[in-house]
């Protein structure tokens, strides 16, 4: 659990009201000193539009867990954007600037990019793909996770193993505040998918927002378990956005969350 004071209501306190006019980009620097990019700082920014969001929750964070940050969480303060990448989350925040133009932290331009399949490392350095917009991740896409069986877990095989269900688990989460509508289970490569229950245990926000991970539980028979060569999981948000089965590849191998296999 997160605390801190909203970004919205910061930046008006210093004059920003407008959404859409003015400066465009807020911009975050961290205070370390990173050896790639000729030494520069970390920073990264996103459009004012989102940082003047109330619905949004950005937080400039100085407690987690009803305690001051520790170091490697941030301290003294960093900022916490739910439904985002982490990459935009600056740590050990230094300072805030909203500027017309985006940060021009080499760690901004150099990282959390989904490139095409065809771009590879000189044409991206040849093409300036580094440095086009429409290739910058923000909001986290939709992802399901296997949390039971655990990895190496063993059932044993017997009369009292098979005459009960055995229950699969896992969480599930889409960013940017979307609410996880439905989660699949797959036992024999894809042929066939069960509707799983999802359990959201954490209430949206008053404007209809999902920060949290949901849970989604599935009873199998033993013995369909036992015949299974593996287990799949994917889930949908409510733009019906779902986990592609195989691997799209790109250069720094981001964004694609493909189906969680056990």
């Amino acid at each position: 659990m997160w605390r801190g004071v909203p970004l919205c209501d910061v930046l008006k306190r210093c004059g920003i009201y407008s959404k859409k006019h003015g400066a465009l980009n807020v911009c975050f620097e961290g205070a370390e000193h990173l050896p790639g990019g000729g030494g520069c700082k970390y920073g990264t920014s996103i459009k004012k539009e989102i940082a003047m969001d109330p619905s949004r929750d950005i937080i400039l964070a100085y407690m987690q867990n009803g305690e001051l940050l520790t170091p490697d969480h941030g301290f003294p303060v960093r900022i916490i954007i739910p439904g985002f990448n982490g990459g935009r989350m600056v740590k050990w925040l230094k300072r805030i600037i909203v500027t017309t133009k985006e940060s021009d932290s080499f760690y901004y331009y150099r990282d959390n990019k989904v490139f095409p399949s065809h771009v590879n490392l000189q044409l991206a350095n040849a093409e300036g793909w580094w440095y086009n917009p429409e290739c910058a991740i923000d909001e986290l896409n939709i992802n399901s996770v296997i949390t039971r069986p655990c990895h190496k877990e063993i059932l044993p095989i017997n009369s009292w193993t098979t005459r009960r269900p055995y229950t699969l688990r896992g969480y599930a989460y889409s960013g940017g505040g979307k609410k996880v509508k439905r989660v699949e289970v797959t036992m024999d490569g894809g042929e066939t998918w069960q509707v799983c229950t999802v359990d959201h245990a954490e209430k949206p926000n008053k404007y209809g927002k999902f920060w949290c991970w949901c849970f989604w539980s599935l009873d199998v028979e033993v013995l369909d378990l036992l015949g299974a060569k593996e287990i799949a999981v994917r889930a949908w948000d409510e733009t019906f956005n779902t986990q592609p089965e195989k691997l799209i590849w790109n250069l720094l191998l981001m964004g694609s969350i493909t189906c969680n296999r056990e």
